[in-house]
């Protein structure tokens, strides 16, 4: 692992000490991972300090700062979401929340400038996962914000295996709780909220799991717009096995255990059960569908198809085609052929996939 001691800076070290507490609570830590622990008690503990300070700097009521027209980039993980969320990103009437501020979520308002220069050394400038391009200024997922505010995330069962299950509620938001919902919800406003006073722009946002939650995102933010990118189910499952046996090291607290593939399999399963049961209640001209061969072969064709369907202006194709130029060099990853048993398994928890995509199986 090439990055492996500069990656081991755990994710949850974004958390306040509250939250931290809060998880150690409810879960434990095995003591292999012990240093992890520690550097999350040190980190979280100066986050809270500086989370102090930001309440000063910055206020603590953003209850008037709307959040317009917001863009949600939806697809299973290692459909092709992270290069679609990229290229939507080059546009320079929108924005898009960064590495920084989704791992410093109660903090960046007055602490970015300064500490994503400071503590760049801190991240790696490549993904574990697949060497896509990384730092604080790369577009990121708010689903870590919402995970480190809230404490409501199926993330925080990579970190936490043991109770994977409870974790995983929170995929579709839909067998939890209304004072966890809520808590959700409250999260995700407040950062979009602190995302738009920093940007002043409309937002494009990416999280893998919001393609479960549209039901929820189409009452929080009524005048959303969704494109949803997906990919060959075979890929798709090899790609995820990958994505789990790299970054979970990385993440986890506790010593896995759980069949991987079942896991993949059951979130897959669970992920567009959901999405296939809500994307109809999404009103016409504000959803768009990519297929993930069409994106990699002509990103700029797929970009305008996108913004003439869901009227999000003129594109303007000159950051979009320097951005792709500046990562002309990368390669996707090559897996091994799936064994028939595979495929059968990924056959049964993608079938709605292959009919409504019409996937060769």
């Amino acid at each position: 692992m090439k990055y492996r001691w500069r990656t081991d800076l755990n994710w949850l070290c974004g958390a306040s000490l509250s939250r931290w507490a809060a998880l150690l609570r409810e879960n434990r830590f095995d003591a292999a991972y012990a240093h992890r622990a520690a550097q999350i008690t040190a980190l979280s503990t100066y986050n809270s300090l500086l989370g102090v300070y930001d309440g000063v700097r910055s206020g603590r009521d953003f209850s008037h700062v709307a959040v317009r027209e917001p863009l949600f980039v939806l697809g299973h993980w290692r459909s092709g979401t992270t290069f679609l969320f990229d290229l939507l990103a080059c546009d320079p009437r929108r924005a898009a929340p960064n590495t920084f501020q989704v791992t410093n979520p109660r903090t960046f308002l007055s602490t970015e400038h300064v500490s994503a220069r400071m503590f760049r050394g801190l991240v790696p400038n490549q993904r574990v996962q697949d060497d896509v391009p990384l730092g604080f200024h790369t577009p990121e997922e708010d689903e870590y914000a919402i995970a480190l505010m809230s404490g409501c995330s199926p993330y925080l069962g990579r970190s936490f295996p043991d109770r994977l299950s409870h974790y995983e509620r929170f995929l579709a938001l839909r067998d939890v709780t209304p004072e966890e919902r809520e808590a959700f919800r409250a999260a995700m406003v407040e950062f979009l909220q602190r995302v738009t006073v920093r940007t002043g722009r409309p937002l494009i946002l990416k999280s893998p799991a919001h393609t479960a939650r549209v039901r929820h995102l189409l009452q929080w933010f009524p005048d959303a717009k969704f494109v949803h990118v997906h990919r060959n189910p075979y890929e798709v499952f090899a790609s995820t096995r990958r994505l789990y046996d790299t970054i979970d090291w990385f993440w986890t607290l506790q010593r896995r255990e759980a069949d991987a593939d079942a896991v993949i399999l059951r979130q897959y399963e669970a992920l567009h059960r959901a999405w296939f049961e809500d994307r109809a209640s999404i009103p016409a001209g504000r959803l768009h569908e990519i297929r993930y061969d069409d994106l990699a072969k002509d990103p700029i064709r797929a970009l305008r198809a996108t913004y003439a369907a869901l009227d999000l202006g003129p594109l303007d194709e000159r950051p979009v085609a320097s951005w792709l130029t500046s990562v002309r060099d990368h390669r996707n990853n090559v897996f091994p052929p799936l064994s028939d048993a595979e495929r059968q398994r990924v056959q049964a928890a993608a079938a709605q996939s292959f009919d409504a995509w019409d996937y060769p199986r």
